[in-house]
């Protein structure tokens, strides 16, 4: 995965239009949560522009733990398409998001450096269009503790920043939180002592959240 405690999705699609020496260029951004969605959503607007020279893409899929990449230039030369526009998902610290850019040529070679800043600014200016939000790593913990304790347990969550996402009630009370990753050992070492040693803690799965 990457070092990377955040990242960003789209909450809204972003689109733009420009023209650069007579070539029309439409940009796309826009969500997808898998490999199989983003290839849909590239084949969608492929049909949607299909009298178009080209439609170029690049999309980054979170998967577990693995951040899956992917661009094509659909044509232009080599890394004058695709991969520009992937540099600007990379620099924007995008996951599940995938970006198509259509061109309408126009009859006038724009060389390759012409054609970087070009599909460089169409995904730039759909970006900017977009809404995005951020997204942490965080991790699920159980904890199981006496009816008593539970409402001071409350509160240290709410302060903490944890969400309960889960609780029973049996003999003892057991609460499934969710909070940032690295609250979640403090979390675990404050519920004991604020317990006298009773509460037990499991740690579970870390997410994006």
């Amino acid at each position: 995965m990457g070092s990377n405690d955040t990242y960003n999705i789209i909450k809204k699609d972003g689109n733009s239009e420009i023209v650069v020496t007579k070539s029309k260029f439409i940009g796309f951004l826009g969500t997808a949560s898998s490999v199989e969605e983003a290839e849909e959503i590239v084949t969608r607007i492929r049909k949607k522009y299909n009298d178009a020279r080209h439609n170029c893409y690049a999309y980054i899929i979170m998967d577990g733990d693995n951040i899956i990449k992917k661009a094509s230039d659909d044509g232009e030369p080599s890394g004058t398409a695709g991969r520009p526009m992937l540099s600007v998902m990379e620099g924007a610290e995008l996951v599940n998001a995938v970006c198509v850019v259509t061109r309408y040529f126009g009859g006038v070679l724009l060389g390759t450096g012409g054609l970087v800043r070009a599909y460089t600014e169409a995904a730039a200016r759909a970006f900017d269009d977009a809404d995005v939000s951020p997204i942490r790593r965080g991790r699920y913990v159980r904890i199981t503790l006496d009816y008593p304790d539970e409402s001071a347990l409350r509160r240290y969550l709410e302060n903490e920043g944890f969400d309960i996402t889960d609780s029973s009630y049996s003999e003892k009370v057991s609460l499934t939180v969710l909070g940032p990753e690295d609250k979640a050992e403090p979390l675990s070492k404050r519920a004991v002592d604020m317990t006298g040693g009773k509460a037990s803690c499991e740690m579970l799965e870390t997410v994006y959240y």
